[in-house]
């Protein structure tokens, strides 16, 4: 019977990083993961501090935002590969006020040092992007490849028997425990960090506080457009390389096919309105992310024996939020310190 201080179910960013943060901090850490595709694994992969459409400061961005660049360049150097793609964003303005917007915004101190002042701008690769109110730039944007990232990990990991590949079903904590006894491996804590997936929430007074919301990405080929930065219309336009890009994401109301050609034709719209060059559709993307009603993350344990906590609900800012999320929890589990009311499961209770 093998002993690890931690175990880790799931593997998406959430339970990358905090398996990460434990390790670092000494602990000895298995990962089980059910081998589903997770919200993770088909992301835009954009990390940033603000909602562009409407101009608003992500929640304790001043807080996220370094963490998270760190967190990945310390990853970077780990992992020794690159898993920053493409570093600046280009925001076509979709209206005659938006410039003036844009302008007013930079009179406050974080969007001074985040949205660059508007000056013409000789950038070869907006040659076919039809713009007629302007656009704007940021270069302190980043995006990374979130399925490399986890691959790269998971196969760390495997090297050194961290990780395994297993679905478990249960309905309490003893059943749990049993089975992950069955698998040979010996554990007195347990992080649920399953996203959606997760169906275990005892002793909530509600039901289940993760809803699933699926989101989707157009994958077009477009030969000439010849993006190096993110581009942002309605939508992302997220260069891949090889003049494909993945464009969204959209979230269908419902999962009926006429409720998802619907958002569909929303994608092609947007493109049709500003790129001037013909294109093609390669493929579609789906992928599923667990949200909360009150759009804030879920951490702590479900009683005060704390043997089992919850790492979930990181809606569409898991990737910006996840390295600092994953240093509250471990000190929360390490240090006995207490989680931001914000974030805590206690609200649930």
């Amino acid at each position: 019977m093998k002993q690890f201080d931690f175990v880790i179910l799931g593997f998406g960013i959430a339970g990358a990083t905090i398996t990460r943060e434990l390790a670092e901090r000494g602990a000895r850490i298995l990962v089980i993961d059910s081998g589903e595709k997770t919200a993770t694994a088909i992301a835009g992969g954009t990390i940033h501090p603000a909602v562009l459409r409407y101009y608003n400061k992500v929640w304790r961005a001043d807080e996220f935002w370094p963490i998270a660049k760190s967190f990945y360049q310390s990853w970077e150097r780990e992992l020794q590969v690159s898993l920053i793609k493409s570093k600046g964003l280009v925001r076509i303005f979709d209206s005659a006020n938006e410039p003036n917007q844009w302008i007013e915004k930079r009179k406050d101190a974080f969007w001074q040092q985040y949205l660059r002042p508007l000056i013409e701008e000789q950038a070869e690769d907006l040659s076919q992007i039809n713009a007629p109110y302007g656009y704007g730039s940021i270069e302190d944007f980043w995006r990374f490849d979130p399925a490399f990232l986890l691959s790269t990990y998971r196969n760390k990991l495997k090297e050194t028997d961290q990780y395994i590949t297993a679905k478990l079903s249960f309905d309490s904590q003893e059943s749990l425990f049993r089975q992950i006894d069955a698998l040979g491996y010996k554990t007195e804590r347990i992080v649920l960090a399953q996203g959606h997936q997760q169906d275990f929430w005892p002793g909530l007074i509600q039901e289940s506080p993760i809803q699933a919301k699926q989101g989707q990405y157009v994958i077009i080929e477009c030969p000439g457009l010849k993006l190096t930065r993110v581009l942002k219309s309605k939508f992302f336009v997220i260069p891949l390389g090889a003049d494909r890009y993945q464009v969204g994401a959209t979230y269908p109301r419902a999962q009926e096919q006429s409720d998802i050609e619907k958002t569909q034709k929303r994608v092609f719209s947007d493109l049709d309105t500003f790129l001037e060059l013909p294109y093609r559709i390669i493929d579609y993307w789906t992928g599923t992310r667990p949200v909360t009603k009150d759009r804030k993350p879920i951490l702590g344990a479900f009683d005060q024996t704390a043997k089992i906590c919850v790492f979930n609900g990181l809606n569409s800012r898991g990737l910006l939020m996840a390295p600092l999320l994953s240093f509250w929890l471990a000190d929360f589990m390490l240090e006995n310190k207490v989680l931001p009311p914000e974030v805590s499961i206690n609200r649930f209770f």
